[in-house]
């Protein structure tokens, strides 16, 4: 089956690159700082001079692809101490957000004053960790023939991106801001002691083995819940937590068992069996690298996700559960699903604000900044960067010229924007299909381009 992605094109003197999934913040550095300490992940290449480029605070990252590096590369430091010579480092000084390092080649610095270390595909990276680190003044690049650099977009040399911009001068009029949904979720998920529907809002990785994290996060106050499922023959473990400062949710699975854990709370199964026959007999990595399996999306309506993404999408099925708990995932052929998962309404926590309320927010701001001008984008175009087959570009197409779905409502549930031709899904979240060349969708123009 052909898919389309013409942000493939943008990049591609580089081979394929990874898929994405972004979900929008107003705390970039915070996002970052976070994900650069416990994850196995480096800066964003195109993060731009500082954390700043294409009208947006970065924090993004992308994960250590395998055969990477095997320890962290970059050494943080909360003073800038005196500098040695040594061949293969660079020293650098950080100048604050939104400006490149000064850098000092063939230097490093001492222990003193030492932070913590991240892994880095190359000095810029390494300058903007320390930027998005709060006390880091200065860092140490241990320089090797593992290094990458240059190009626009993801890179083939990535590994998945995890992506927070904060795009200023995006709106979310009609809505909840940023920080109002953070509340929203935080009220949810609370301490993180049992498993909430809003952990659905989430992206799965597989990785070898969750102690090293657990261990870390409990010895840094993070919380994170954990729990057990079964793909019908082994048991698999999963670590769920939110990345401070926003509302993006990570889980991570393994086959290994976390020490300490003697009764888990069962879940139903957590990736497809496309994805549990290629980890379960993965081993383990010396960086633990993080694998991706599925981007997920909690929905109030799992019947009319289907009707979107089987009918009108083309996109082909690749997990299903029914039941208490209804979860479909969809096939992205970018090697990860799209998954979505509809469960029972608790009513104590919906009282407060729902997936229901979710979904009718994310419609609320698309209509309040974009109304009937597609050409507009909020601050709500939390998206995932995959294609949809070529049969579902052409449906649609033609469904849009037919059904158009502007002026948009807060019951809208099926739209599109023409900044690198977005498609919002009855979730009010979006799919990438195209890149910075142009939008392939109705009252669109060529012009209509940017690159987040």
């Amino acid at each position: 089956m052909k898919y389309f992605s013409a942000a493939v094109c943008a990049t591609c003197a580089f081979g394929a690159p990874p898929g994405k999934n972004t979900i929008p913040t107003s705390h970039a550095m915070t996002n970052l700082e976070f994900m650069l300490k416990y994850l196995p992940v480096t800066v964003a290449e195109d993060n731009g001079a500082g954390n700043e480029a294409h009208g947006a605070i970065n924090g993004r990252v992308q994960t250590l692809k395998e055969g990477s590096y095997t320890e962290r590369n970059c050494q943080l430091y909360s003073k800038t101490g005196s500098k040695s010579s040594s061949s293969s480092y660079v020293a650098m000084t950080q100048n604050g957000l939104g400006k490149a390092c000064s850098y000092s080649s063939g230097k490093k610095y001492g222990s003193g004053n030492a932070m913590h270390k991240v892994f880095a595909n190359n000095e810029a990276q390494c300058c903007n960790a320390c930027v998005a680190t709060d006390g880091c003044t200065s860092a140490t690049f241990e320089t090797s023939s593992k290094d990458h650099s240059g190009g626009r977009g993801p890179q083939s040399w990535e590994g998945f991106g995890i992506h927070q911009p904060d795009v200023t001068a995006r709106k979310t009029t009609g809505g909840l801001s940023l920080d109002g949904l953070e509340e929203k979720y935080d009220a949810r998920l609370s301490d993180f002691s049992e498993f909430d529907s809003f952990m659905d809002y989430s992206a799965t990785f597989y990785t070898s083995d969750l102690q090293p994290y657990i261990a870390a996060f409990k010895a840094d106050g993070v919380s994170h819940f954990v729990g057990q499922w079964s793909d019908g023959s082994d048991t698999w473990y999963s670590l769920i937590f939110k990345i401070p400062g926003g509302t993006y949710v990570l889980e991570l699975t393994s086959t290994v068992k976390p020490s300490g854990a003697s009764s888990l709370p069962m879940m139903e199964q957590r990736m497809s069996p496309t994805y549990v026959k290629a980890y379960k007999n993965k081993g383990s990595s010396p960086a633990n690298v993080m694998l991706i399996s599925s981007i997920n999306r909690a929905t109030s309506d799992i019947d009319e996700i289907d009707d979107v993404y089987t009918n009108k999408f083309k996109m082909p099925t690749s997990h299903t559960i029914s039941g208490d708990v209804s979860r479909k995932c969809y096939d992205t052929a970018r090697g990860f699903d799209v998954c979505f998962t509809n469960r029972a309404s608790d009513s104590s926590k919906d009282a407060a604000f729902s997936v229901k309320d979710h979904e009718v927010n994310m419609w609320s701001v698309h209509a309040g900044v974009m109304g009937s001008d597609p050409s507009i984008s909020d601050k709500y175009t939390h998206h995932g960067g995959f294609g949809i087959p070529s049969s579902g570009i052409t449906y649609l197409k033609s469904y849009f010229t037919s059904n158009d779905p502007f002026p948009i409502t807060k019951n809208t549930k099926l739209a599109y924007g023409c900044f690198q031709s977005y498609v919002f899904d009855p979730t009010g979240f979006s799919i990438q299909v195209g890149g910075p060349q142009g939008s392939i969708w109705p009252k669109c123009s060529s012009e209509d381009v940017v690159a987040v």
